[in-house]
Order: C-alpha cells, then structure tokens, then sequence
C-alpha cells in the first residue's frame, strides 16, 4: 500500500516538473550572432553598452581570443543602430609592423614609400580616435617626393576628419590636434594641417525600465512556428520521460509486493488439522 502511494506522488511530482520545462522551452528565444571576431576589450565595451540599454546580449568567446556578441533576433536590428551611434565596433587600424610585415618579396621603393605613408596614416588616425567623445577618425598625409636639384620643393600635408559626439567640444582641442599630426610626420609644419570637424546629433536613447526589460526579454520569441515546434517537442519529451519513469517504478515496485506478501506467509503460523493432537519432541 505505501509503496503504491509513494509511487504515486513521485509520478505526480516528476508530471510537474516535465510540465513547467515544456512551458518554458518556448520562452527561450533564439540569439543571433550580432559581431564577431571582436577583440576582447572592445567586445565588454560593446556588451556594457547593450546591456545598459535594456538589450539582452551575450558575449561569447572563441578559441582564438576574440569574441562574439549575441542578442536577440528580435533586438537586432535595434542593437546596430544603437552600435552605430556609439561607433562601436571601431575601425581596425594597422601599425607600422602590420604595415611592413616582412612578405618575401623585394618591394620597390615606390611601394615602400606608398606604405610608408599608409602607416602613418593608420598611426595617427588610431591615436586621434581614442579622443573621448570622437567616433571615428581619418588622417590623410602627403608625402611629395622632391628631386634635391630642384630649388622649388613642394611641402608635405596632411588632412584630419574627425566625427565626433556633439556634445563634444573638440573644437578647443584643433591646436593640440594639429601639434600632435605636425611633430608626427617629418618636414610638416603646423599651418600646412587642415581638421574638419563633423558634429553628429542624435536623439536620447532612453534606458527601458527592468520591469519592460525583462518583459521584452521573456517574450521576444523569434519565430511562431518554432517557437511551437519547441514547445511540442518539449511536451512529448516530457511525456516520454514520464511513461518510461513509470514503468521503471512499477517494475521495481513488484519485487518488492513478492517479497512482502512472501514474508507475510512465511510468518504466519501454521494451524493443525482437527481433530489431530500436536506430540511434542519432550518426553
């Protein structure tokens, strides 16, 4: 009789429990890859961001170190816009290792020259780009090539665009900025660098409450129909579960009623016949 009951309650106990997985494997919506081979400090700078904006994202990382920012397919298109407005993920820029990285060949001192000053370029658009309140950076540099005979030599130059926040004011920064590319390239003076600056305005992007935010989270679902088939599939697994749980308990519980009624019998004393007297061993 116990163990009837008992088997009972545990076979109710594990149809809950399959129940409540089969409702929630349909609130699991399904991420979509948002970047990746993002380097790691950027890829946190990125997820800080998301995440502050009520986003739900995910960072994931790879063997090679980089990683993968992950959001909802629902949330995706909301993510690179708000991505875009931060600049994020920045441009990669090449250093003068990368620029000269040894190939095999014997360059001509045209080619050399070209990435000698693409490696400039890259250098100084790198540094000027990690100015707070700058999304994005570009430095042009002319480098002409004068012959030593000639008495008219043409100065080097250089050209600096900068987008930046407009609440940023950079503008107070031009002659730390055109100092900065002036001492880095040889033979440019100060008044031969121009800066143009690039205001970008923007709408307040407001932080959505925890309370929306989970909400969103919970039912942004990125399909119908798999989210359905999810669901269905979660319900017939736990109805399998449930089915082989319980003939394994009512298998085990057999053995066990055997025994029990086979010890009941083996206990109970046995009754003589009428009318037969029992001798006993004793004199």
């Amino acid at each position: 009789m116990y163990g009837q009951n008992g088997h009972a309650r545990l076979s109710r106990r594990w149809l809950r429990v399959f129940a409540v997985l089969s409702l929630l494997l349909p609130l699991i919506g399904c991420k979509a890859d948002l970047y990746s081979k993002v380097q790691e400090r950027e890829a946190n700078e990125m997820l800080a961001l998301l995440l502050s904006k009520g986003v739900d994202a995910v960072r994931v990382t790879a063997k090679d170190g980089t990683s993968t920012i992950q959001v909802e397919e629902k949330q995706l298109a909301f993510s690179i816009e708000l991505l875009n407005l931060e600049g994020l993920p920045r441009h990669p820029f090449k250093n003068l290792g990368e620029v000269f990285k040894g190939s095999g060949l014997v360059a001509s001192p045209i080619e050399e020259r070209a990435r000698y000053v693409y490696a400039l370029s890259e250098e100084l658009s790198r540094t000027i780009s990690d100015i707070d309140g700058v999304i994005s950076a570009r430095v042009h540099v002319v480098l002409p090539k004068n012959d030593l005979l000639r008495q008219d030599t043409m100065p080097s130059s250089a050209s600096v665009f900068i987008r930046h926040n407009s609440n940023a004011k950079l503008s107070l920064l031009l002659p730390q900025i055109k100092m900065l590319v002036a001492n880095s390239i040889e033979g440019l003076s100060y008044d031969k660098v121009a800066v143009v600056f690039v205001p970008v305005e923007r709408a307040p992007l407001e932080q959505p409450a925890p309370r929306a935010a989970s909400a969103q989270s919970t039912k942004s679902i990125s399909d119908p129909l798999l989210a359905a088939g999810i669901g269905g599939g979660g319900a017939a697994i736990g109805l399998l579960c449930y089915i082989f749980l319980g003939s394994r308990m009512h298998q085990r519980a057999q053995p066990s009623r055997a025994r029990s009624r086979l010890g009941n019998r083996s206990n109970t004393p046995a009754i003589p016949p009428p009318g037969k007297k029992i001798t006993s061993d004793k004199a």
